[in-house]
This record gives structure tokens, sequence and C-alpha cells, in this order.
């Protein structure tokens, strides 16, 4: 006869988002829940546990159904409703509204497309959807782009609420793992990389737009993190107030230990990565202030120049001779020559 199942995985992403939202230590949640640390931590790791330790744990976090709190690959084994949790138009609470691109690559050869979803339940709540296409991928091919797929939201979640960074909401398999689903806090706006085709940035848009990328990548290098890949199709302009957002962290490098994810055939020719970067050298956050540098001066000038000549395009410009300094500076191809952080970059720039 056949053992009933007694243990079931919790979403240790949503789990991991409920604790931030709280701001609950594991401590703190241990002390609400009375679960001790070995059971907590196999709770938010996605280790198999008890309905009582799910049912626990929810309350903590005021849900009254603890079955919210399962994986999406649980719930559908129990049966419950495949339309909610892997239907293609249907993320989890999330539907799918609208699509606001065609499919595109990544640097490491992944399709994806991004959508905007309005919540089920709370139809005035959206969210930016990014969705990556697995179902052609060999199971071997899926374990090994794990930690690229969940990179953005484990960076989205050590940041925490930034006005400059992406706000993770929650990254899921459905489809039955054919689709990966990051989605974000929607914001309404378009990306850098649309508004640079309209020409250059002037003035306080400028001022606003290559502040708000500095101060964001500051919020990254003090949680030990290194965009790499800072692009204008990268950063997001609210259309409220043309604030920057910088998004799309799957290939960032977290420097305290954690495995790096690169691209296995190498990184694409892309004309904001700094030598170092893509010669898979030695790379800390001067990688980030090369790449700010040369999104800078594709804004100020409205084109983006060789190597080189962009520190002379600079070197000319009207900027305030403060600012043109720590811009040409940044630009310096050895990184030994450039600023040894952004919050030196910021200093520099706090009275433009």
């Amino acid at each position: 006869m056949e053992r009933e199942k007694r243990e079931y995985r919790a979403d240790g992403l949503k789990l991991k988002r409920l604790r931030a939202q709280f701001a609950l230590t594991l401590e703190q949640f241990c002390g609400k829940s009375g679960l001790d640390k070995a059971t907590a931590r196999k709770l938010f790791k996605g280790t198999p546990v008890t309905l009582t330790t799910l049912s626990i744990a929810a309350k903590v976090f005021g849900i009254t159904d603890h079955l919210e709190l399962l994986h999406p690959d649980e719930l559908v084994a129990l049966g419950v409703d495949p339309t909610v949790t892997v239907s293609g138009e249907t993320v989890q609470e999330w539907q799918v509204e609208a699509r606001l691109t065609a499919w595109e690559k990544t640097a490491n050869g992944l399709q994806y497309h991004v959508a905007r979803l309005r919540h089920r339940f709370l139809p005035s709540r959206f969210a930016r959807g990014k969705c990556y296409e697995l179902r052609h991928l060999a199971v071997a091919e899926r374990q090994r782009l794990d930690g690229q797929l969940r990179r953005h939201a484990e960076v989205c979640e050590r940041v925490g609420r930034h006005p400059n960074v992406a706000e993770n909401v929650t990254a899921t398999f459905v489809e039955n793992g054919g689709l990966w689903w990051v989605l974000d806090r929607f914001e309404d706006g378009t990306t850098l990389a649309e508004r640079l085709t309209e020409g250059p940035l002037e003035g306080t848009s400028l001022k606003t737009v290559m502040t708000g990328i500095a101060a964001g990548l500051d919020a990254l290098h003090r949680e030990k993190i290194v965009r790499r890949e800072l692009s204008p199709r990268f950063v997001l302009l609210r259309k409220k107030d043309r604030t920057p957002v910088l998004t799309d962290f799957e290939l960032a490098k977290l420097l305290d230990g954690v495995p790096t994810v690169s691209p296995v055939g190498g990184w694409p020719d892309d004309p904001y990565l700094a030598a170092e970067v893509v010669s898979r050298g030695t790379v800390d956050g001067r990688a980030d202030l090369y790449s700010w540098g040369r999104v800078f001066v594709h804004c100020l000038t409205g084109r983006l120049p060789e190597p080189g000549a962009d520190a002379d395009a600079a070197r000319t410009s009207a900027l305030p001779a403060g600012v043109r300094a720590v811009l040409v500076s940044c630009l310096a191809l050895p990184k030994s020559d450039r600023p040894a952080s952004v919050a030196d970059v910021l200093k520099a720039i706090k009275k433009w």
C-alpha cells in the first residue's frame, strides 16, 4: 500500500520575500513561530516540511490558507486548478495582460519576452514579467542555468527596496517547468535605449538619469554585487519623472563566494562592457564605473563613440568641471585609473 505523503516543499522565494517584507531575521521568525532554527532553515530552503510547519509559518505572515506557501509543483501534484499555476497566460495569482516585447535573447542565449501582468484578485496591481522559454532545453541544461535564472530575484532581495533598483515580486516555473517567470513591480515607462533613439538627454534629464543609475549601482556594490552588464536596454525610465530603475540582473556577479554565472560561449559583443569582463579577468565594481561612463557619453551626445574617443567627447562637453573630470576618469581603459568606488563618483557629482 502506498504510504501517504507527509512532507511538502514550500515556495522558498515567496517565503524569503515575505520575511523581507515583514523585516524578520531568522531568529525573530523563530521567536514568532516557535519553530527551531533547523526547521526554519528547511522551510526557507524549500526542503520538504510538514503541513503543520507550513500552517505555523502562514500564521506568522497573516496568511489564512497555508497552501498558498506551497511550491507550485506541489500544488499541481495535489490537483490544484492548473489554470492558476501552469497556464501560459496565468502566473500564480497574476494574469498576462499584454506582451511588451517580442522574443529576445539574453547574453547566455536564452529566449525571453517581457509582459505586463495584472493581479487576478487586486486588479489595480501590475507586474513586469520576464518569461524565459526553457521547454526546448534538456533537464541537465536547465539545471546548469538554474543559478542564472534565480540570480535576478536574489539580487533584488539582497538590495531590498531602493528607488533605482527593480523590486522583485516573485519568480516561478509554469507549464510544468517549461517557462520561467520573473515578476517585478511594474514601472510605467520605457527603457533608456528606447529613449535614446530620440536623441541625447539634456539638462535636468541627463542629471536625473545618470545620478540615479549611479545611486542604483552604489546600492548593488554595498551588497557586494557587480552589475557587469550595464546597458541602456537594462535601465527603465519611469514615465512620471524619468527617474531610472536598474533591472535584469541575471548575470550580475556576487562577490561573497557564491558561484559566478557567466555565458558559456563568452560575453557577446556589447559596446558598454568593460574589457576585464569580456576577458574574464578579475572583476570588481570598477567594471560598472566604466559601463556607467559609456552610458553617460551616449546620453550626453546621442551616440556611442569608440573606446578612447568617448573620453575626448567628455572632455569637450559643457558639463561642470567636476562632473567632466569624474566621467573621464570612469572611461579609463585600465581599471586602476578609474575611481575606487561609485560613492566617490556620487560625491564628485553631488553639486551638479
